[in-house]
């Protein structure tokens, strides 16, 4: 008897667990060039997945990216994991994977797999290029008397897309927005008008694309006033 009940409970364990597929709807894929706090940049690459599952968004075991040429494999948990709301679009990824031994992260062929928690897969493959950073930062931004100002470096006009990441008091990005375009090199605005995009604004950090959106820069966050 306890063998006929414990048969059924098993099966309904494992498919309770996972029912449906997970489906890739979006990703992005960029490479990045981070600041530290001692002014010195280090390159990253930043992986964030768009995907849907009938069994909500807590069915979620891992994200993999897989470099065909050489093998290389990175596994992004669900404690690694940082997820970003554009609308009601959940994207879920990490914005610092690190090259091998400190290297660029390598060009050429990559599969990403979503797995659910009972091992589906939904599974993309891409292409990612070699790119050009500056070797100086292509903007720089400045805080004072309630006003940001941002200069841009003249030398490098592919980097034409900049966004400013509200950041609360423990450095989470609260709100994004992308800072008009210009034929001028320098932009500016009062602090207050950001303030009124979304509450417990503490710091700004501006973020540069280049045209393609394959590349960016991601400067130090400044204190607000």
């Amino acid at each position: 008897m306890r063998l006929f009940l414990a048969l059924p409970l098993s099966i309904l364990l494992l498919f309770s667990c996972s029912r449906s597929a997970p489906v890739i709807q979006s990703h992005t894929a960029q490479h990045v060039l981070v600041q530290e706090p001692s002014g010195r940049f280090v390159e990253r690459f930043s992986l964030f997945v768009y995907w849907t599952d009938a069994d909500g968004a807590q069915d979620f075991s891992s994200i993999t990216l897989t470099h065909q040429q050489s093998g290389l494999w990175w596994t992004i948990s669900p404690e690694m994991a940082v997820t970003r709301l554009r609308g009601r679009d959940r994207w879920t990824g990490s914005n610092a994977l690190a090259g091998p031994g400190g290297q660029p992260f390598p060009s050429g062929n990559y599969v990403l797999a979503v797995t659910d928690l009972a091992g589906n897969e939904a599974v993309r493959a891409f292409t990612v290029n070699t790119v050009t950073f500056p070797d100086s930062p292509p903007v720089s931004l400045s805080i004072e008397g309630g006003r940001w100002t941002l200069v841009r470096n003249t030398q490098y006009r592919d980097f034409t897309r900049t966004f400013f990441f509200l950041l609360d008091a423990e450095g989470t990005v609260i709100h994004s927005w992308r800072v008009p375009d210009s034929r001028n090199n320098t932009a500016s605005g009062t602090i207050e008008s950001l303030k009124t995009m979304t509450r417990g604004v503490a710091a700004l950090q501006c973020y540069i694309e280049n045209s393609s959106g394959s590349a960016g820069v991601l400067l130090l966050p400044v204190e607000v006033e």
